[in-house]
Formats: C-alpha cells, structure tokens, sequence
C-alpha cells in the first residue's frame, strides 16, 4: 500500500539515480463498496512509499471485494509460495554468451565452445569489467546447443526451486529465479539459437521473413523491403516449423524437408541429426516390408522416435519468456564495427583510394586532435600498411575521425555515407536515453540515411551483406533491451583471454574438467573477497569473510588487476590537480593570461603578486579529465552554456580558475558536414560584449567534447613538422603533419561517442536533429534496384563468359591432351611393331645355324648374310 485506503498494484521494479521504483497501478475502494482496479493510471512510486503488503491491507480492510469484471491479478501472488516467511525473492537477469574460442595463445586452433553470463541487474558501466562475466561452461567436444540445454535445465529448475543466498546489503535470507532476457553473440551464433539457416539462405534474417530467390531479390519490391523489418518471426513458428520438419523426416520426405527450410530459412542442428536418423529408419523399415504403406512405416518411425531420450530440437525454446528469433539483439561490435564501418574502409581502399591518397590519408589522420574521443593513440601509419587487417579500436577511431580527412579523396556519395555511419554510430553508442520516442525517431532516421547511403554508392551490397539489413531491426532492439551498448559483447571477447590461460596451464587429459575447475576457484575467491556470505553448516547460518580479508580488493591493485576489478573513482568536480612545483613553479597573478581579461563580473581581482601555480589537469562535472587545449562545454558566470578551448588552469590555497578560449556556436550547420560549427567572436560581437576569453571558476566546466579543425574550408596543407622518433630516439627522416591555415573555424565532432547525449542536451535542437537523405525513398529504391538488377546482370554475363572460357580453355586442353596420347600410342605401337620384327628375324637366323648339312655357296639353304631380314623371312 501507498497511502491511506489505497493499494498499489506492483508491474514492475526499476531504478533511476540509485533509488529503487516501482511502476504500479493505483486501486481502492469505492465508499464501503467492492474495490476498484484503475489500470489506466499507471504511476512510478518510490519503493520506500510502501508501507503494507497484501497480508497487512487483508488485516486491516478483510477480504478484498472487486467490482465484476475488474482486470484484477492473482492475489496473493503465487511465488510468494516458493519462498519461507522471512525470506524475499528475487529475479535475476541472465544473459549468456556462447562463442568457438581457441585454447591456445600459440595460432595453433583448439577449438573449444564457450559459455560465459553476466548479472543484467547491474548497472551499465560495472557490465563491461571482467570482474562480473561469470563463467558458465566450456568443452571441445559439446556443442553449443548441448550446453544451451543444461544451461534451460538449471534456469527452469529455479522456477520451482528458487536458489537459496544471503541478501549482503539488507542482511536477510533470500532466493533468487533466474530468467533469460536476451542472447548476445555475433551473427552466426545468433542464427544457430535462432534455429537459422544463416546469411546464405534465400530468407537471411533471423528476425524476419524479408528474402526470396537471387531474382527475387534483385524487384523492386523486394529490394525496398530490405530496408524495412519484416514480418517478424517467434518462436512458436520456429518450433511448429521444426515439428512439420521432422513429420516429414518420419515419412522419408527429404527432398520436402529441404523445400521447407529454403523456404522458412528455418533450419536447427539438433533438428537436424534427428531428421537424418528418422530418414534412415523409413528407409530401413520400408526395405524390410516394401508393400506397406507409407503411413504405417510412418507411425512405426514415430513410435521409435518418442522412445529417444534427449532434447529433439533446440533447447532454447523451452525458456519461459525467451523467443530466440527476437532475443538476439544486434551486436555493434561484429555489426557495426566490423560490419558497416569495415564494408566502408574495403570499399574506399579497393575502389576509390590511391597510394597516394592513402599517404595522404595517413598524414591527416595522425594530426587528429583526438582530445574528447576517449580513443587509444592514433597510429594512423600502421592502419594504413595494414589496412586489410584491422581490429575493432581501429574501426572505432575510423568511425569517429575518418569524416573529417576524405575531402578531395572521395565522392560527394562516399563523404555522405562515412558521414550516415558516424552519426549512427554516435546515437547507437549512447548509455543512456532521455526520451525513448525521440531517440527512436532518430535512429530510424540514421538508419534510412545509411542504407540509402549505401545504395548510392553500391546499390547491390545489401542484397549481400545480411548486416546492413539487420540494421532495420535496431529500433526492435532499443525498445527491447534498451542502450544496445548493454548487450555488447566486447567483454567477454576479453574474458576470452582468461580462458586461455585455463587452459594452457591444463594436461589436456580433462581439460574441460580442469578449466572449470580453475574458474569455480576464481568465482570463490571474488565472492569472499567481494563481501559475499556464504552458509557455513557448523555454525548453522551464513557468514563472511574477516575485515581484513574484506579490505584486500579495495586496496590492492595487483588482485584488482588480476580479477577484472575497476576500483570507483571518487571525483570532486572542479578539483585542479596542479603541474610539478620543480619544473613549473609558481608564477605572480599578473603574469598570467586571466589576469588580463577579468571582468567586473568575475568580482575582486587577486592581488597581482599573489602566487599562482599552473595546473596540469581539472575534473569537469561529468568526472572527465580536461587538461588544456582540450574542447569543452562550461556555464558561464550567468549560468549560460558556452563552449571554447582551455587555455589555463590556475590553482592557489582557496581558488582556482580556468581561463577559456570563448568560441559561438554558430545557429548555421556546416554547408558540408551538416554539423554545428564553432568560430571566434567576430569584431561586432565583441563590441557587443562578447568576450574572447572567459575566466571561470574551475567547477563551471561541465564536460569535455571533440571539435575538429575545418580543414576542408581552410585548404590546410602538408608540413614538415619534425624528425621521426624510433625506440625515444631521432631519426633522419621527416614527420609530416597538417598545418592549419587558421585558429578560428572548427567543426564540433557529431560522430564522437564520448559525451555524445550530454552534447545533444545543450545544443539547439535544430542543430542535432537528423534529415532523410531521400524523402522518397520508394522511388529512390526503384532506381536504385534496377541498377542493382543491372550490376548483378552485367557480373552474371561476365562470369558466364569467363566460366565459358575456362570451359573452351580446358576442352582445348583436352583436345590436345588427347591428341597427344593418341600420338604417344600410335608411336608406341610403331615401336613394338619393330621390336616384334626384330624379335623374329634373330629366331630365323637361329634356325638356319642350327641346320646340319654341308656350307657350299651352291648349297640352297645356305643365306645371304647382307640379305635383309624380311626377305629372308618371307623366303
């Protein structure tokens, strides 16, 4: 209960800043009359505005009367059966994570299939460390879907057999069920937990029924239908799909289970071996009695197939609540990063890009002011020597500065494609969001933008490419599971490392054995270290470790380190950390650049020969490190938001002050980028008061962001701008970079991710908001299919010539291989002939030596020595 002679029905648990809510529907009594439900007024209550639950509302009103026909739910609520008086229930999010993972550093592969989890009722930010990926199970032998089952044995068993545990925070005993909200992965491990055929099949999306025949594909209709999600699939029509699959099986129909799938796309493995089975006992039964009927041979077959143990298709179908062809959200590492942006570098490389322009590409792309990315350093040479071997952190800084550095390198279609995929990367990256609607609009839009972009430029690359159709399923996801940035799987790619590591240090008689074994010794040590409890049989209730065994993860970093931990930082915002006193030290305020440019609005000056010392580095309000040059956004002294440039950091005993570079952001995008643009105040401006500096108290400055130089506008050319350093040494050759024509016109960065939702907070709406590319995107398809048709032609007819080619290449090949052996055994046939001739003429002569009588010339017997040897044969 909420309030007096009202209940508060409970839908769900959420929680916003820290506090626990609870969305609930209002109910009560009408004036002595039965109870009302009023379920339209759905209303968010703090959880610590109740005070009575069902037990104490009955004691005091009685048993509750409704009004009939009231939508009233079971009360009260049936799984408070499952737990004892004293006890609370929870529900806990698991999402697991499968993959094929190698257990050896070496390249050698060994393949072992992986399952990893994580606690989905954590915060965002404590998902991405490796500290709470919790391992599931690993072998070399079992299959996913193998694993996927007992992993559905022990998630249904928790329905009826809650999980017993120690609640830390509130110190009572408590039970927890699992449920399963989604299944990350990368693509092809989401079709197999999707019962999917894969990208190849003629339907290839696992969420819906878009595809057809190659021709079917290439109409208009179809071709428009690609952009969009389709009729979405779930997983009653997978299992029905499955069930008529194997019917067939039982009745030896392979050639209409194969008709089936193509058509359905729906195809599962352990489906699968089953159907092989089935198949090959109809034919068995049906050798055996050859005149029965295939409905007999049929029932037999199912007869023998109910009396299988095991799960007869996929295992994931029996979660409660999970529907497998939905649950799977889109992963933006595999489908963005290397999907889209890696399809983006290929095509610029293989089809646009010169050696030359690459150099040129690499020398732009190391004067990156990469300050506001929260990017590893740019190494813009290597990405360039090996560009057809780059990883995610690598498309990662593509996506967020490659913009800026393709002018004059690339086609207006190629700028406005790299241009659709930032901004979508930006709103995709976001952890959280303000207005579900809003945000959905424009993601749609990014979207649309996106692969329209990319049918400009290649129309038939999403007929080929499953991951640009997948995209039409992202507003699905959002509204599903929420910042798809929570279903990442980047962390437990890394928590692959530690696997490794299990595993090479295993005899590999057991290694799946061992490996779990090493990982349930990890899980233990963080759960004592982390403040767990545990029941110890002895004492006879639960228990935890000692303080000092509490105080070793918070404060040693090697066991941090080693566990995965990221300790919280506590920051004070407005703090100045000041540079070293011995090689900066304090200078006079009369010697600083704020001494000049203070304002009666600023209040009393500091007294000119106060000591001030230089800081090297100011936590903003968001926690970010801003150190000068950086790009941020402030509140000025009127509490207006400004942005400009740090140009210093000042620090005494009681204040601190940031000089700031003041820039307008001009109420006109940017003609090429259609981004905000930043420039000096011009000579009106500041006539008018506006000043070029602002002097700022330190806790003014709210959050650093990424702004880039207009080199576009600017024409800015190469210079030399040093020698090269190898291993922190000289060398003799140069270091090119960009030298920048002006200071006074940049572009803010709408295709950063860091601080990318507070950014679009501040801005105007109108500078952020995105535009369809083509407002008539039915007839901009319709163009843009039937070049595709005409490609897709044009390479068909190519490769038909080609293949007829090879085909003339090889008949001629064999013509003259033929020839040749025909030559070879006419040769060896003359050759025996001799030999044969040869062989007769020395047994003749041998005859003739062997005849008695007397050697006179007159003799007629006697032969010829210079007689050839055939006419002595015929005489």
């Amino acid at each position: 209960m909420c309030d007096e002679s009202r209940g508060g029905g409970n839908k769900r648990w959420s929680g916003i800043n820290g506090k626990e809510r609870r969305d609930t529907h209002t109910w009560g009594p009408l004036s002595g009359a039965p109870w009302s439900a009023r379920f339209e007024d759905l209303k968010s209550k703090k959880a610590a505005e109740f005070y009575c639950d069902y037990d104490e509302i009955v004691a005091e009103f009685g048993n509750l009367r409704w009004v009939n026909n009231s939508p009233v739910p079971e009360m009260p609520n049936r799984m408070r059966t499952l737990v004892d008086d004293d006890e609370d229930l929870f529900v806990v999010m698991v999402s697991p994570w499968a993959d094929d993972v190698s257990g050896n550093k070496s390249k050698q592969y060994n393949k072992h299939m992986n399952m990893y989890t994580g606690n989905g009722c954590l915060p965002g930010r404590l998902l991405q460390q490796e500290f709470h990926v919790h391992y599931v199970a690993s072998s070399p032998h079992a299959s996913s879907a193998e694993q996927f089952a007992a992993f559905r044995d022990h998630v249904k068993g928790t329905e009826t057999k809650p999980v017993k545990a120690y609640n830390a925070a509130t110190k009572r005993k408590c039970r927890f069920i699992l449920r399963v909200p989604g299944l990350p992965a990368d693509n092809p491990q989401q079709s197999e937990e999707a019962s999917h055929m894969g990208s190849n099949a003629n339907f290839p999306c696992r969420k819906c029924h878009w595809g057809g025949t190659t021709r079917e594909k290439e109409t208009e209709k179809t071709y428009h239908e690609c952009h969009l999600a389709g009729a979405l699939r779930s997983a009653e029509e997978i299992r029905a799909s499955l069930q008529k699959q194997l019917e067939l099986a039982m009745r030896g129909d392979r050639k209409g289970i194969g008709t089936l799938q193509r058509a359905t796309g729906t195809k599962d493995k352990i489906t699968q071996y089953w159907i092989e089975l089935l198949v090959q006992k109809f034919q068995e039964l049906k050798a055996e009695g050859p005149r029965r009927t295939v409905t007999e041979v049929a029932s037999e077959v199912l007869k023998w197939f109910s009396e299988q143990p095991g799960d007869k298709m996929n295992p994931l179908l029996d979660i409660a609540g999970l529907d497998p062809s939905q649950d799977t959200p889109l992963e933006l590492l595999h489908t963005i990063l290397l999907g889209v942006i890696k399809y983006i570098w290929h095509h610029m490389n293989t089809e646009q890009w010169s050696d030359a322009d690459r150099h040129l590409l690499a020398i732009r792309l190391q004067s990156t002011d990469h300050s506001g990315l929260t990017v590893p350093p740019i190494r813009a040479a290597y990405m360039i020597q090996y560009k057809n071997n780059l990883i995610g952190k690598h498309f990662k800084t593509l996506m967020q500065t490659l913009l800026f550095h393709i002018h004059e390198i690339s086609s207006p279609e190629q700028f406005t494609l790299v241009k659709a995929a930032s901004e979508l990367g930006a709103r995709l990256w976001v952890p959280e969001i303000d207005d579900m609607d809003e945000y959905l609009a424009q993601i749609e839009i990014a979207v649309a933008n996106l692969l329209d972009a990319f049918d400009a430029v290649d129309p038939s690359r999403i007929l080929t490419k499953i991951k640009l159709h997948l995209l039409a399923h992202i507003m699905d996801d959002v509204r599903r599971f929420g910042p798809l940035i929570r279903s990442s799987t980047e962390i437990y790619e890394a928590f692959n490392g530690v696997f490794r590591l299990c595993s090479v240090y295993s005899n590999h008689l057991a290694p799946s054995r061992d490996i779990s074994r090493k990982f349930a010794s990890m899980a233990r040590v963080k759960h004592f270290l982390s403040g767990g409890y545990w029941w110890d049989s002895g004492v006879k209730q639960w228990v935890q470790a000692g303080d000092a065994v509490l105080a070793v993860l918070p404060n040693d970093r090697i066991v941090q380190r080693h566990l995965g931990w990221v300790s919280p930082v506590v920051v004070v915002p407005g703090t100045v950390m000041p540079k070293p006193l011995r090689k900066n030290p304090a200078v006079q305020w009369q010697q600083s650049v704020a001494s000049g440019h203070w304002t009666v609005a600023n209040g009393t000056q500091p007294q000119p020969q106060s000591l001030w010392r230089f800081g090297r580095s100011l936590s903003a309000q968001s926690g970010d490190n801003i150190t000068v040059q950086n790009w941020v956004v402030a509140k000025d002294l009127q509490g207006r938001t400004t942005f400009g440039r740090v140009y210093e950091l000042l620090t005494a005993e009681k204040a601190t002050f940031v000089t700031v570079e003041q820039f307008i952001c001009s109420k006109q995008l940017h003609r090429n980028f259609s981004w905000p643009v930043l420039r000096r105040p011009n000579g009106s401006e500041i006539i008018d008061g506006i000043q070029s500096f602002l002097i700022l108290p330190s806790t003014h400055i709210q959050f650093v962001i990424s702004v880039q130089h207009d080199c576009r506008m600017g024409h800015c050319q190469l210079v030399v701008a040093g020698k090269e350093q190898q291993e922190r040494e000289e060398t003799n050759r140069d270091k090119t970079l960009i030298k920048h024509t002006d200071d006074d016109h940049f572009v803010i960065n709408m295709g950063a991710l860091h601080n990318f939702a507070k950014l679009c907070r501040v801005l105007p709406r109108e500078l952020t908001q995105l535009r369809l590319l083509f407002p008539e995107r039915n007839e901009f398809h319709k163009k843009v299919a039937q070049q595709a048709r005409a490609g897709r032609d044009a390479r068909r007819k190519k490769m038909a010539a080609k293949r007829r080619q090879n085909a003339d290449a090889k008949k001629r090949e064999a013509e003259e291989a033929d020839r040749a052996a025909r030559a070879a055994e006419q040769a060896a046939t003359e050759g025996q002939d001799l030999e044969d001739d040869g062989d007769d003429s020395d047994a003749g002569n041998g005859d003739i030596e062997d005849v008695d009588g007397p050697e006179s010339e007159d003799e007629p017997n006697s032969v010829d020595e210079h007689e050839p040897a055939r006419k002595r044969k015929r005489r």
